[in-house]
Parts: C-alpha cells; sequence; structure tokens
C-alpha cells in the first residue's frame, strides 16, 4: 500500500481512503500523468500506457502503469542474525517489563459510549449523530474529530455547546461540559460530497479513559422526482382506456 504526497498541498494520503485518488485537503487529482514518472511531456505518447496514447500533463488516464513521482519512501534495514537475537530479546525483556506495568496499575471506571447515525444521506442533506456517554459525574468530555472528515461535512451544530475548541494534529477537539450521567451529545453535520466516508468519534474524559466509536456513511445524489404526464400524454392515456 503507497502513501502519495500531493504534490499542490504537501499533504499525505494512502491508496485506502476513499477519497484516493483525490486529495482529501485541496482536491488535487494525484493520478495525473503529469505527476507520473513516466511523463513523457506535453503532447507526447506515452511509453507505457496501453496503445500509447497521446498525453498532455492534465490528462488522467486508468493506467495500471502508474508510477507516482511524489511518494513516501519507507525502508526497512536487513539485520543479521545477530541483530535479529539482540532485537528479540530486547522484544521479550520490553513486553515483560510492560506486562508488569499493566498488571500492577490501578483501572480506571471504563467510559461507555452508545451511538447511532444514519448509514445513508442526500448530499447537501443534515445527518445528526447521537451519542450517550457515561462516565464520573461532573466529568468534561472531549471529543476528536478526524479534521479531514470535516473537510467533507460541515459541522452544523453541537448540543451542548463546547466550552472549548483545539487542534491536536490530525484532530479537531471539542470539550463539553457535563452537565449529567449519562450525558446526551448530539452533532449535526452538513454532507458537501458525494462519496462513502469512514466516520470516527473518539470520547475522552481522562488520558487514560476513553472510547471510540465509529460507522460507515455513504452520501449520495438526490433521486429525481418523477414528472406526471401532461398534455398529449394525458389525452393518450384516456383514449387508450
Amino acid at each position: 500500500m503507497r502513501t502519495f504526497v500531493c504534490p499542490r498541498c504537501g499533504e499525505w494520503i494512502e491508496e485506502s481512503h476513499p477519497d484516493f485518488p483525490r486529495c482529501v485537503f485541496c482536491g488535487e487529482q494525484l493520478t495525473r500523468c503529469g505527476f507520473c514518472r513516466a511523463f513523457p511531456g506535453d503532447g507526447q505518447p506515452c511509453p507505457r500506457a496501453k496503445g500509447h496514447p497521446v498525453v498532455r500533463s492534465t490528462t488522467v488516464l486508468d493506467c495500471p502503469s502508474f508510477v507516482p513521482r511524489f511518494v513516501v519512501q519507507r525502508r526497512h534495514p536487513l539485520l543479521t542474525s545477530a541483530g535479529q537475537w539482540q532485537v528479540v530479546a530486547s522484544l521479550v525483556f520490553t513486553f515483560s517489563v510492560l506486562l508488569v506495568a499493566f498488571l500492577s496499575r490501578p483501572v480506571p471506571s471504563r467510559v461507555l459510549v452508545t451511538a447511532m447515525a444514519p448509514s445513508q444521506v442526500v448530499v447537501g442533506n443534515t445527518l445528526e449523530v447521537r451519542l450517550l456517554v457515561r462516565t464520573q459525574p461532573l466529568q468534561p468530555v472531549r471529543l476528536r474529530f478526524d479534521r479531514r472528515l470535516l473537510a467533507d461535512f460541515q459541522l452544523v451544530g453541537m448540543n451542548p455547546l463546547p466550552i472549548q475548541v483545539t487542534q491536536q494534529g490530525q484532530f479537531y477537539e471539542f470539550v463539553l461540559p457535563s452537565e449529567q450521567d449519562p450525558q446526551p451529545v448530539a452533532i449535526r453535520l452538513k454532507s458537501t460530497r458525494v462519496g462513502e466516508y469512514a466516520m470516527q468519534v473518539t470520547v475522552l474524559t481522562a488520558p487514560r479513559r476513553k472510547a471510540e466509536w465509529q460507522t460507515k456513511v455513504k452520501v449520495v445524489h438526490r433521486t429525481p422526482t418523477p414528472r406526471s404526464p401532461q398534455g398529449l400524454a394525458v389525452i393518450a392515456m384516456l383514449s387508450w382506456r
């Protein structure tokens, strides 16, 4: 699985992302012929594409021979036998230390989350995600959203209203006041683009107390309403009867 680098905004995107081959941040088409290593130049026949068509930098082909010029390189060094044994011994020691620390740590109270959301929505319409969070009373609730999801959905409203909003790396974090237990939370999102999206919400009440909820939402086009017959069509139907 390759990780592409958008030449327009510099962001990374996996081939497995639902919006691929478009960049989720700027909308750039990442499989243009101009971004392929075999691109011969504007107006020249491609030596690798089937049929050797004449291509330009903006041409987009469903080409299995596409080799991106901008990709994240992941290299794994080869280890010797002695090095491999040292790595195994280090991993065993680290695992034993972590296991002892895990078994000796205090067990925090669990965060229980119940959620529901529609599996399909028409583009332009608003979907509502309802959460029910059970945790310690008077403990602030923090919600984390992937900021790439908010690039395709517009946040319309949230109840209760957040008292603080911050950006934590690839996430937006919303701090909500804890008014009751269990705490109901309603999130309203407006769909802006057709596609299938993986929606994930992380709920945190403390560094060791968190829960995740995820689902898939499909955004589809609106089905046109069939028009009723008019004029001569109505007369023809009456005559046929």
